[in-house]
């Protein structure tokens, strides 16, 4: 949510298709982030078209 700059509830879904398209688990992603090995860039949806 905050490294993104968007709602909580967007910031989820994002969370979630990350994880989906990685094949990994809600839980190993969110514990990344909150360990900060793993950030979201604001310009990462533009990047992809």
């Amino acid at each position: 949510m905050v490294q993104v700059s968007v709602a909580i509830a967007d910031a989820l879904v994002r969370i979630r298709a990350y994880a989906h398209a990685q094949e990994r688990s809600l839980n190993d992603v969110a514990a990344d982030i909150v360990a900060r090995r793993l950030r979201f860039d604001e310009n990462q949806d533009q990047d992809r078209g």
